[in-house]
């Protein structure tokens, strides 16, 4: 059998829902993080600077153990800003994040996986080593299938690109995982290389009254319970080969 790539799990540490407020994270990280310690399952978690005002103390501690990544000063979507306000999210995002964990931030994702324009050379001039935002959140021909999967080198930045469910263009992300359950974890591919999650898709379903009403009804399903158990399950195969985004990259 041919050797398997290492297999990183990211976490997206954002407002709840990707919109505002921080329930989803108070009621699901520390249970989260007793998990990936009882798999001895590694993280890379891309967090969102601004939260660090909100719900610092709890990330402090339950994060002492990973790496933490940037997701952004304020999980605005970087396509609709100027550059002036791109730099600054990527600047102080990383100087906020090093400065209350005391340790490097190396590593970005872009909120909703898009980028502006220029994206490499931002990063690069804003002091990043590697990236993971080259893919979609919804099926594309951006989420690269499991066979193919590489990590990139542009200029000086190591890309991590999302990977496919088996089906290709479906990306590997627990979304995709409950709203296709029971058949999503059967397309998880046993070269999968990366996945990646949101804290909300494992809280009490209630809480995603935040979304748009057309949304609401689609992205609850298989939220809370159900979601943590199809987690677990989808970790379990992976467990003996996670490493963190960072480890990746140095090797």
């Amino acid at each position: 059998m041919k050797n398997r790539p290492p297999f990183m799990l990211t976490v997206d540490v954002e407002p709840d829902w990707g919109i505002s407020g921080n329930e989803c994270i108070l009621q699901t990280l520390p249970r989260f993080c007793e998990m990936l310690r009882r798999l001895q399952m590694p993280a890379t978690f891309f967090v969102v600077a601004n939260l660090l005002e909100s719900c610092g103390a709890l990330l402090k501690h339950e994060l002492a153990d990973y790496e933490v990544g940037s997701h952004g000063l304020t999980h605005r979507v970087l396509t609709e800003l100027p550059q002036e306000e791109v730099i600054r999210e990527l600047v102080e995002s990383r100087r906020k994040l090093e400065a209350f964990f005391g340790k490097p931030v190396t590593g970005f994702r872009a909120p909703f996986l898009k980028t502006p324009p220029g994206w490499f050379q931002l990063l690069e001039q804003a002091g990043y080593r590697y990236d993971s935002s080259l893919g979609a959140v919804a099926p594309s021909l951006k989420n690269q299938g499991p066979d193919s999967w590489r990590l990139k080198k542009i200029g000086t930045i190591v890309e991590i690109p999302i990977t496919s469910l088996r089906t290709g263009l479906i990306p590997l992300s627990l979304t995709y995982l409950r709203l296709l359950a029971p058949v999503g974890e059967k397309l998880v591919s046993p070269e999968s290389a990366i996945m990646f999650l949101h804290l909300h898709e494992l809280a009490d379903p209630g809480k995603a009254a935040l979304l748009p009403w057309r949304l609401r009804y689609i992205l609850r399903r298989n939220a809370g319970e159900t979601a943590w158990d199809i987690l677990e399950r989808t970790l379990s195969q992976f467990a003996t080969r996670g490493r963190t985004c960072g480890d990746v990259v140095s090797r």
